[in-house]
């Protein structure tokens, strides 16, 4: 069974209360604040951006990967955003903005993230076909 693209693997929270969590980090706030933001456990946020933080690199370049791949390499270079977990939120928007540039609205951006990414917290980024 194929699950739903809101639904990353492994967690109860769906795609874009993650996602809001990551962009959170990315701006600099801490996992408590993020954690009160979203109404969430402390523990549950900081398993989040852990899990985000140890895969930080590879998404970073499956981001751009996917992002050149959909034609729109302008938005493959993201600017230094100040740490590799901001570059790596920042190039998977641009991953996502691409998606809809190519195919139009359809999904949430999150959610587009978690299917470029195939499973954007766990398991091996996946590559644009051909690459």
């Amino acid at each position: 069974m194929l699950p739903p693209a809101w639904c990353v693997p492994r967690r109860r929270d769906g795609a874009e209360v993650i996602g809001a969590a990551l962009v959170a980090k990315a701006r600099g706030e801490g996992h408590r604040k993020i954690a009160m933001e979203l109404d969430r456990a402390p523990g549950t946020v900081r398993g989040w951006l852990r899990a985000f933080g140890r895969r930080a690199e590879p998404l970073y370049h499956c981001g751009v990967r996917w992002t050149i791949a959909l034609g729109c390499d302008e938005l493959a270079r993201p600017g230094s955003a100040g740490s590799q977990f901001a570059d790596t939120v920042e190039a998977l928007a641009g991953a996502a903005r691409a998606w809809v540039l190519r195919f139009g609205p359809g999904h949430a951006p999150w959610e587009l993230t978690v299917v470029l990414t195939g499973g954007l917290l766990h398991g091996r980024p996946r590559d644009p076909p051909g690459s």
